[in-house]
């Protein structure tokens, strides 16, 4: 009886083993576009603070090229913020704005042609998205 157990055991590991290479997938050297991981403020984000050390950051899932700094706009009721974009690491971006942000207002944000180090485009764009300051 021990011996059947064991039997299935093996069985079913091997079973599930070879489902789990065929769930991977991806792995045949296919190389997938960049995409937006988080951002911060997030999408419809409201009461976020407007002062102190506040700044936008975007997550990417691949290390994008630096040199693609003009594919990211932030905005407040059609006018662009001025502000500084640092990259903290190959895949996080922040904007830091050049002035205090006006309290309870929408801003937008707006990613647009950007590249990975290896000139693969970012899958999401133009991606979009808004929140509201807190008072």
């Amino acid at each position: 009886m021990k011996a059947l157990y064991i039997l299935f055991f093996v069985f079913a590991l091997i079973s599930f083993s070879g489902c789990t290479a065929v769930q991977k997938g991806g792995e045949s050297g296919e190389k997938k576009e960049p995409y937006i991981v988080y951002t911060a403020p997030a999408n419809g984000q409201t009461k976020v603070l407007r002062t102190g050390n506040f700044f936008v950051e975007v997550q990417f899932s691949k290390e994008m090229d630096p040199m693609t700094k003009g594919f990211f706009v932030m905005a407040v009721k059609g006018k662009r913020v001025d502000g500084t974009l640092y990259w903290i690491n190959g895949r996080t971006l922040q904007f830091r704005p050049d002035s205090v942000l006006e309290p309870n207002t929408i801003y937008e944000c707006r990613l647009t042609d950007g590249y990975s180090m290896y000139r693969e485009k970012l899958r999401e764009r133009p991606y979009i998205w808004s929140f509201t300051t807190g008072p």
